[in-house]
């Protein structure tokens, strides 16, 4: 081989390499943004479009970007055109070194579609084409007619999409039992995933109900309990508005794949509404959030999971998030009651007067209760068996829907991972087996606490009769209107309680903020006690004690701790609230 021929494949085989980086950044790019970059099958698109004819139209100059896929070559590149496999680097060379440019080579051979190109036998001098910028090729033109033809200027995944959702109507008749439904979708391939989730349905149904349905019954079932569902939750929070281009189905597909995911790791089922919410914040924060041009706005798509660190709190709180059902539903939508599972400890499931009065406020506020049962050991005692199974009987007594999660492990790593996903946890005092009956708070109940942006109900040691009536607020003033007023005017609109308020301050604001947080009681219509304020001490955990002694208040409202802030005054503010809940014997609500 001459030096000048050497020469050249080294260059050529620089560019290949150059070429695969490129691809494997468009492979990362397109997995995030969701975005497809394979090149389109030739025969997949003739048989969706509907061969009808073909003839010959010779060799012709062709424009390259209007090349677009390919006839069996299709995961060798990507639509651009970039190589894709390592073991293509031989062929690709000894096309390039053949000539010093693809337009010295012989014709490729395509398909005409409209006015888009498929490979018939070429794919590698298209690929360095593109790589040495020539915009027109040389190709022996065949033109395929198709039954819908391709107009100028059209995409054909638009094409590709509008046949397979007639495909779909067909198979569903969707259109004839729901008619007016929407289906619209911005990708091609997302019908597939359609149909395989009406099949799950299906299955499920069948096997509960222990009969056949038709496709075409267990499809109109599917979208009154399972699209439909979901699809309002887009909507009701306006998610869309982050991902223009993207239609509700998309979403649906894409929340539907790692929802399951996710519930087949935890054994939980997730709230649709509650899905799109944890989404939504994840994409509210990565919207603040600067990035490169180049990054599109589908990256924001994070993975529905919880949180890896909890140090910082999230930009999109869990009031903001609950703000709408707020006023047209119920504040909690999901309740969580974390039970450890222990027979050597005495550790058998909550107190009956302690899970009776929980399922009358999930009651109230017609909630989603889950009772995760913790245990340290893999395989359950007999003592154990019976008390799980006792607690599942409990709760399917109840009007409104609840569930029972089992599993052994870490308790703060299963009730911080599982409560991501509800609206209030519920933690009893002896909920670790402390040994003695004070309101004194474990390490670990703290651990919860401050790993959760969540709100507590810390059970008393007594439990309450009915809904609380009368609610002392301690309002640490730092932080103006925060999650406690929020809950607290909730509280007093939808349950009638009557509301005290106790600040704690020693800033030069309070008399502001307290004409802040009367301005918001005002405008909620709700009247509230105002008692002097009080400094961050231990006079203040004294005066909130002996209102506690005096039994004048069946619940406390109090904010919950500062994460991620290292001053003094959080720190301060941090260990007043443990002093307070120390010594607070009745149910406190913490607001976080």
């Amino acid at each position: 081989m001459s030096p000048t021929s050497e020469n050249r494949r080294a260059e050529v085989s620089s560019r290949f390499h150059r070429a695969r980086r490129q691809a494997a950044v468009e492979s990362i790019l397109a997995r995030l943004s969701g975005q497809p970059i394979d090149l389109l099958s030739f025969d997949e698109v003739a048989h969706k479009l509907g061969v009808v004819g073909q003839s010959s139209l010779g060799v012709k100059q062709i424009p390259i970007d209007a090349i677009i896929g390919s006839v069996g070559r299709c995961q060798d590149f990507t639509r651009t055109f970039l190589p894709r496999r390592e073991s293509d680097e031989e062929r690709w060379v000894s096309v390039g070194a053949a000539a010093r440019s693809v337009a010295d080579l012989p014709p490729i051979v395509v398909y005409k579609l409209g006015d888009s190109y498929f490979v018939q036998d070429g794919n590698h001098r298209v690929s360095l084409a593109r790589q040495q910028n020539l915009h027109f090729i040389d190709a022996y033109v065949t033109e395929v007619r198709t039954r819908a033809p391709m107009p100028p200027g059209s995409q054909p995944d638009g094409l590709i999409i509008a046949a397979e959702l007639a495909a779909f109507l067909v198979y569903t008749r969707l259109d004839v039992s729901r008619p007016g439904s929407d289906f619209q979708v911005s990708v091609p391939g997302q019908y597939r995933h359609l149909e395989s989730h009406i099949e799950a349905y299906r299955y499920v149904r069948e096997a509960g109900e222990d009969r056949e349905l038709t496709f075409e019954e267990a499809a109109r079932d599917w979208y009154d309990e399972a699209y439909m569902p979901l699809i309002k939750a887009i909507r009701e929070q306006a998610i869309l508005r982050y991902f223009p281009g993207r239609t509700e189905t998309d979403f649906f597909v894409w929340l539907t794949r790692h929802r399951v995911e996710l519930q087949r790791e935890l054994g939980y089922s997730i709230a649709p509404d509650v899905a799109v919410s944890r989404l939504l914040g994840k994409v509210s924060e990565a919207s603040g959030t600067p990035r490169p041009a180049l990054v599109s706005r589908l990256r924001r798509l994070a993975k529905l999971a919880p949180p890896k660190s909890t140090a910082t709190p999230p930009l999109r709180t869990w009031a903001q998030e609950r703000t709408l059902d707020r006023y047209s539903e119920h504040l909690f939508g999901s309740f969580l009651l974390p039970i450890r599972i222990d027979e050597a400890r005495g550790l058998l499931g909550p107190k009956q007067d302690a899970l009776e009065w929980v399922l009358t406020i999930a009651g109230t506020e017609q909630a989603h209760f889950c009772a995760l049962c913790i245990l340290d050991h893999l395989l359950p005692t007999n003592a154990e068996s019976a008390a799980i199974d006792d607690l599942r009987a409990r709760l399917r007594a109840a009007s409104f829907p609840t569930e029972l999660l089992s599993g052994s492990g870490d308790p703060v790593e299963w009730s911080v991972k599982v409560g991501y996903f509800n609206d209030l946890i519920i933690l009893e005092r002896d909920f670790f087996g402390n040994p003695d009956e004070t309101a004194s708070l474990s390490a670990v109940d703290r651990a919860i606490i401050q790993s959760l942006h969540r709100p507590f109900l810390l059970l008393g040691n007594e439990a309450g009769e009915g809904l609380p009536g009368r609610v002392l607020l301690i309002h640490d003033t730092i932080r103006a209107l925060d999650e406690a007023i929020f809950i607290a005017v909730y509280l007093a609109e939808q349950w009638g309680i009557e509301l005290t308020i106790l600040p704690i301050s020693n800033d030069r604001n309070s008399a502001r903020l307290a004409e802040n947080i009367g301005q918001y009681l005002a405008l909620h219509e709700v009247v509230a006690t105002f008692l002097d304020p009080i400094g961050p001490n231990d006079l203040a955990v004294e005066t909130i004690d002996n209102l506690n002694n005096s039994g004048e208040f069946d619940l406390l409202i109090i904010t919950g701790p500062d994460r991620g802030q290292k001053s003094n005054r959080a720190n301060q503010q941090t260990e007043l609230l443990w002093s307070i809940l120390s010594r607070w014997t009745r149910p406190a609500l913490i607001a976080t």
